[in-house]
């Protein structure tokens, strides 16, 4: 008892003085000790005693010490029967100040969490009991339940894991305006609930068949599609970028000079689409999409070694286009952890430009109807709580 009194002396001391003399025990030193304290008291059942050296991590703590890690508190809160401070703490939750405190010298790699998870959890039937008959509101008595599931990972068992979800709805459906959401939507779930918009991705491989006179003086066009998606209850943004490489069929002649036959050309895109999800299903998406943007048609780049010849510039074609299409998405799930409704999957697109590159040259008169297929991304966001 001697040294604990002298510990509890040591720590009315400012800690400013911490470091200067060897016969001062250090601040670490002082954490580890408390901590050790409250091992044997969790040991013996002995509240108060836990409490008075609570306290003292309490006021030990600063901006370069953490002396708790808000789990392991918090079930020492439930053994303690502290659920006002508890409550509280659990409204002050902020992702901003968890990410202060890793900034901190973290507590000392002691038992006190295994312990309290050892035994809390082998004793839960009796602490569930503890909660019903504990003198709260009907909000708080449906949350600590919700809370100490989470805090002993019940909540992520597979079989829980979903029903454990829905009670969380549930919770918020009943009590919209609770001081507990922020920290249900940012800890609580497994699955977190998704807002009302996504984004995306996709990098589709495509072909391109021409018409009219692109068609017989272009050989068909292989390259790729890109694309970058906004989503928001079911409306669709898209920004395009289609990339495509053939070859000409037959010379092309602009200004006195000839493309000739065989040579490589390039096919250049950028387009703004927009859609409506008309399906939308678990494993199925299909969503028409119109749009414009600009084309060119021109030959490749040269280099140092190689360069173009200067007429090469006559035979570099431009125009606006229109495009329609229509779009399927072959769903997989995207993982553990994500947003509900976020899914990797196979992207199908079918559809054509109406290319104006014939009011420059009629030689390439013509559209493309162009069949795109390849992988996407669609990541819905989380509900965001302020």
């Amino acid at each position: 008892m001697c040294t604990r009194h002298f510990l509890l002396i040591l720590l009315l001391i400012p800690v400013g003085a911490r470091g200067q003399t060897d016969s001062v025990p250090t601040t670490e030193h002082l954490i580890a000790t408390c901590r050790q304290e409250i091992i044997q008291a969790f040991s013996n059942d002995d509240k108060q005693e836990a409490k008075v050296w609570m306290d003292s991590l309490r006021r030990l703590e600063d901006n370069v010490y953490l002396t708790t890690q808000w789990d392991e508190r918090w079930l020492l809160y439930f053994w303690m029967q502290n659920y006002n401070t508890l409550f509280q703490e659990v409204a002050r939750f902020s992702n901003a100040g968890e990410e202060a405190n890793s900034y901190k010298v973290p507590p000392p790699a002691d038992s006190l969490f295994d312990r309290l998870d050892s035994r809390i959890f082998a004793e839960r039937e009796s602490y569930f009991l503890q909660l019903q008959q504990a003198a709260l509101s009907a909000e708080e008595s449906e949350f600590v339940v919700l809370l100490l599931e989470y805090l002993l990972r019940i909540s992520t068992q597979e079989s829980e894991a979903e029903s454990y979800d829905v009670r969380l709805n549930q919770f918020l459906g009943r009590y919209s305006n609770s001081r507990f959401s922020g920290f249900i939507h940012k800890r609580m779930y497994n699955t977190a609930p998704p807002g009302n918009w996504a984004l995306g991705a996709d990098l589709l491989f495509l072909r391109g068949n021409w018409t009219d006179m692109l068609e017989r003086n272009l050989r068909t066009c292989y390259g790729a599609d890109l694309g970058l998606s906004f989503w928001k209850n079911r409306w669709n943004l898209f920004l395009r970028v289609p990339i495509g490489f053939q070859k000409l069929a037959t010379p092309i002649e602009e200004k006195g000079f000839i493309w000739e036959k065989d040579e490589s050309s390039v096919y250049f895109g950028i387009e703004l689409e927009t859609g409506y999800d008309l399906y939308n299903k678990p494993r199925l998406r299909i969503l028409p999409t119109v749009g414009g943007g600009f084309s060119s048609l021109h030959p490749p780049e040269g280099s140092e070694e190689n360069p173009n010849p200067d007429y090469f510039d006559f035979f570099k074609f431009r125009s606006g286009h229109l495009t329609t299409a229509v779009q399927a998405d072959v769903k997989f799930k995207a993982g553990a952890g994500k947003v509900a409704t976020t899914y990797q999957g196979v992207r199908v697109r079918l559809g054509i430009r109406w290319i104006n590159f014939g009011k420059q040259n009629p030689a390439l008169r013509g559209n493309m109807f162009f069949f795109a297929v390849g992988y996407t991304l669609f990541g819905r966001q989380p509900q965001i709580q302020y």
